[in-house]
């Protein structure tokens, strides 16, 4: 699922609706059906993160909500189909094809070593990374979290008895999409005491931090605290602005970029880190 919810699905509320649950297991076993014998592997979810907070909270993609209280819900319905689609392929449909879910993390990192800008990188963490990580790995959304968000999320009880542990269902890998790294610090402006800090680091034609060494730093983290599942980088590339000289361009910097991250993974595979493999996005479109 890469965030194309049909209409009829929005105007019964979409992810908010607990019911979007069974209509996404509908969508998945018929793609099981049809596809099953001709996949390599599934992935049930491409970053969620975008189809609930980015769509319902910041309301940069659809439905272009900015409602907290919606996205949290949105995020534990699309959190729940994962779930549930990996329950459905291996014990309903008896099949052995892999199958994961594909996160798009970003390692947060303060701006000083103070106690202000520490705790926005912690809740900055949270929001992006283990909101996800935590229930799909260890069964349970983080406390500072649930606490944090409790201004606009006045009830947590539309998370219903088991919902965790089919959250957390054993899959077979996790994928990755890395692109940027975050520098925030302190803000008493922000809901959740953070913004972005000035980086000196070289940007994408986007104004994302190239960071292959922050990629590392994912890598290991995700190993020393969440998963020993195969890996896979199921995104990772680079915006730039193409600069036509002599009717070529020469898309150095776009170079660049792919070699050290694929260097990284090379670093890391040393450490036996266990990146199983490298997708780029992408070579045509966006």
């Amino acid at each position: 699922y890469h965030w194309d919810l049909p209409l009829w699905a929005y105007e019964e509320g979409g992810w908010v609706n607990r019911e979007s649950v069974d209509w996404f297991l509908d969508f998945a076993r018929a793609c099981f059906t049809e596809l099953d014998e001709v996949v390599d592997s599934w992935i049930t979810h491409n970053e969620p993160w975008c189809a609930g907070f980015l769509s319902y909270h910041i309301g940069e993609h659809a439905p272009g909500h900015t409602d907290l209280n919606e996205a949290v819900h949105a995020v534990h319905h699309l959190l729940l189909s994962h779930g549930k689609a990996v329950e459905m392929l291996k014990e309903e449909m008896k099949s052995t094809t892999p199958i994961g879910i594909t996160l798009n993390l970003a390692p947060k990192y303060a701006k000083t070593d103070s106690v202000n800008d520490r705790l926005a990188m912690n809740n900055a963490d949270g929001y992006a990374n283990r909101w996800f990580l935590d229930p799909v790995f260890k069964g349970h959304y983080p406390v500072d979290m649930m606490n944090l968000f409790s201004k606009y999320v006045h009830s947590f009880a539309f998370i219903q008895e088991g919902d965790m542990e089919t959250i957390a269902v054993p899959c077979d890998f996790l994928g990755i999409n890395f692109y940027s790294r975050n520098l925030v610090e302190f803000s008493a402006a922000n809901d959740f005491l953070q913004k972005a800090a000035y980086s000196d680091y070289d940007r994408t034609a986007m104004g994302w931090d190239i960071a292959p060494n922050a990629f590392k730093d994912l890598i290991r983290r995700l190993r020393a605290e969440y998963t020993d599942l195969p890996i896979y980088i199921t995104e990772n590339g680079a915006a730039f602005d193409d600069e036509l000289i002599e009717g070529r361009v020469a898309d150095q910097n776009r170079i660049d970029y792919v070699a050290q991250h694929l260097q990284a993974i090379s670093d890391l595979n040393e450490e036996s880190m266990n990146i199983d493999g490298y997708y780029l996005w992408s070579l045509l479109d966006n």
